[in-house]
């Protein structure tokens, strides 16, 4: 017996190992995507072009041999025969209004359709359906269709309510933005393209993948923790169906799974924070209700975050305006930057003592101490 059939996640955790190291600060998306496939559930991207939303879903289709992947940029022009495919004039012949469905959206493993809400209602009413049954109505005959995740992307939320029935289909939604950090810019531009063999799996790989991670277990005081947030977002005004409550238990099991956990733990709802939100302007409030009822410890990792970035911009603004002040500012940026560290690995120990992961404090104090270095280069030019 291969380590493959022992651990099927092995592939997987492999996989999305491989993609983290390819595409830079999209860590999230690209767990995110992979457990769109382990639980059958539909993904949008929303973001500016040139954001590599499509290229990761290509490249996450190349990683599974066998996967038939449909790709498309809608516009307000697009043509059902477009999507699923050219009327049979041979089946016309016998008074069949039948489509020629090959390589098109009906016979995908995975699709990702661009600008997904340019849709018109001739595309809309068989893509509800597709998506939703995972059928398609030919020569009014409902067939069956492999569809495993349809991902979306666009420059702009759907408005009115034919659209919305789409957006709501899409349990993972992700804002997908610039790179942010300079460093990790710089190594984006330095990639030279040519990644390592891509590690691959088959159908059947998949489809393990899927069952086994579809058996992981949701204990009690998780959802008891689903629950409350449910109830701490009613009262914040973001409310969520009850669908996508019961679907996302099923995107925490995967999440659990590639992260080689048999059972959904506290760390895991935080990729609640994708599911929970409609508009922007709910996400902070998600965050906020999410990683306060999950993991309290990490809302103190948060706030000092957030502290530490209200330093930094408060040195530029002294830089700027009153640049003969550069040194004092620095000093007094120093200390108060060492002192947030200093508090970090307090709460870095608190999480080992309660045997909780440190990746996310060990992210956060390497941000500190890098906008510590920062600050100390622009006002004191020291370079550490």
């Amino acid at each position: 017996m291969t380590e493959r059939q022992k651990e099927p996640q092995t592939s997987i955790i492999e996989i999305r190992d491989q993609l983290k190291a390819q595409f830079i600060e999209r860590d999230e998306q690209i767990d995110g995507t992979i457990c769109a496939i382990l639980s059958k559930q539909h993904l949008f991207m929303v973001g500016p072009p040139g954001t590599a939303k499509s290229m990761l879903t290509d490249e996450i289709c190349r990683r599974i041999e066998g996967a038939d992947y449909f790709q498309w940029l809608l516009t307000k022009f697009s043509t059902p025969e477009e999507i699923f495919g050219p009327i049979s004039l041979k089946a016309l012949e016998n008074d069949e209004y039948k489509r020629i469905t090959h390589n098109k959206l009906p016979e995908a493993h995975i699709a990702f359709l661009d600008e997904c809400f340019k849709a018109n209602s001739a595309i809309l009413n068989s893509l509800l359906t597709l998506v939703n049954e995972r059928k398609y109505h030919n020569n009014g005959t409902p067939v069956n269709v492999p569809l495993q995740s349809l991902f979306g992307a666009s420059n702009e939320l759907p408005e009115g309510e034919e659209l919305g029935a789409l957006y709501d289909r899409f349990i993972l939604r992700y804002v997908v933005p610039y790179i942010a950090d300079d460093n990790d810019f710089k190594n984006m531009l330095l990639m030279d393209g040519n990644a390592r063999s891509p590690i691959t799996i088959t159908t059947q790989d998949l489809k393990a993948n899927q069952e086994a991670a579809m058996a992981t277990i949701v204990p009690d005081e998780i959802l008891d923790l689903v629950i409350q947030i449910r109830n701490e977002l009613k009262k914040e005004g973001v409310i969520n169906s009850d669908r996508r409550y019961k679907q996302s238990l099923d995107i925490l099991k995967a999440h659990a799974y590639i992260n080689g956990r048999k059972a959904v733990g506290e760390e895991d709802l935080t990729i609640l924070q994708h599911i929970l939100w409609s508009q922007p302007a709910e996400i902070k409030t998600v965050n906020r209700v999410i990683i306060g009822t999950s993991n309290p410890l990490m809302n103190k990792i948060m706030e000092i975050l957030d502290q530490a970035h209200e330093i930094e911009a408060e040195v530029q603004k002294a830089l700027k305006d009153d640049p003969d002040q550069a040194s004092a500012s620095g000093v007094e940026a120093n200390t108060k930057l060492k002192k947030l560290g200093e508090q970090l690995q307090v709460h870095r120990e608190t999480a080992e003592t309660q045997g909780k992961s440190t990746g996310k404090i060990d992210d956060t104090i390497t941000k500190v101490a890098d906008i510590n270095k920062q600050v100390l280069h622009d006002c004191l030019g020291f370079d550490i």
